[in-house]
């Protein structure tokens, strides 16, 4: 009985790897809706259950391929499940940089054990061998057009990608961030309160034109004094006091603004001195601002 067509094969794997690099430099440098989509979804249901399968299972055709197809399609929903999960675990949001990255490194990795483990023979016999797949061996007429026009439109939108982020480059990070008390300005922070008091303050958020995920931070400390700080869960009110801190992700629009009730209580009379931080997910600053309270 002869044997499935071949699935996993090292062309797919080239080519995979071609538009997962396309996706990554995309979302990184200079997010594009029309090319985010596309790929974005590839990635989702294709790219890293392909990169999988092909290490574990090999070229060896084992099953058909609906059968195959619809395994390839579980085992991305699955890792791109569980590196969601992951992601929310340590409160760095759902960014698509991280899943295009992690996905090109699989694609990257199972093309390197198919070039190590399944050597082409150079020479006349190499372009013999790229000849054939070129030929996309296999797949009906109509098959083959459709990806021939595929690999056409790929060229285009890389030329099209590179025309596009030398003319108009990645907008410059502008981002604002700030805190007002009741009425929406400064001069309404409280400037005194009560021990286990719910005090209400707003902080306010200005994105640039690039959707992101970004850490609001939240310290507080005794004023002049130098504490070991301790982070504690994020609830509102959040019950903070000397060397107390607290993160939360926040998911920003694109040249949207987002404002957070931001609700607390000190538990201890002193003076503290309250730090706000706006930061990436690895917890790098990018913008502060700070006010004292005195708590009697």
């Amino acid at each position: 009985m002869a044997l499935p067509p071949q699935f996993f094969r090292r062309s797919y794997l080239f080519l995979l790897t071609l538009l997962t690099g396309i996706y990554a430099v995309v979302v990184l440098i200079a997010p594009t809706p029309w090319v985010d989509l596309p790929l974005g979804l590839l990635t989702l249901l294709i790219v890293p259950g392909y990169a999988v399968g092909a290490l574990a299972f090999g070229a060896k055709p084992r099953w058909p391929w609906s059968l195959t197809f619809a395994l390839v399609v579980g085992l991305s929903v699955a890792f791109n499940v569980a590196m969601g999960l992951i992601l929310l675990e340590f409160k760095l949001g759902l960014p698509a940089p991280a899943f295009a990255v992690v996905s090109l490194v699989l694609l990257l990795l199972a093309t390197v054990v198919w070039i190590v483990t399944q050597p082409v023979e150079s020479g006349s016999r190499f372009t013999a061998y790229l000849g054939e797949e070129l030929r996309l061996p296999g797949h009906s007429p109509a098959q083959q057009a459709v990806g021939y026009a595929l690999l056409l439109g790929i060229v285009l939108v890389i030329v099209l990608i590179i025309y596009i982020a030398s003319i108009f480059p990645a907008p410059a990070a502008q981002l604002s961030f700030g805190i007002t008390g009741p009425g929406g300005t400064s001069a309404n922070l409280p400037p005194t309160g009560n021990v286990s008091q719910v005090l209400t303050i707003y902080i306010v958020i200005g994105n640039n034109a690039t959707s992101q995920t970004l850490l609001l931070e939240v310290s507080s400390a005794v004023a002049n004094s130098s504490p070991s700080y301790t982070k504690v869960k994020w609830t509102q009110p959040l019950p903070l006091g000397n060397g107390t801190s607290s993160s939360e992700p926040l998911n920003l629009n694109a040249s949207g603004s987002m404002t957070v009730h931001f609700r607390f209580s000190f538990l201890t009379r002193a003076t503290y001195v309250l730090t706000f931080i706006l930061a990436t997910p690895s917890e790098s600053a990018l913008l502060s601002t700070s006010w004292s309270v005195e708590i009697t």
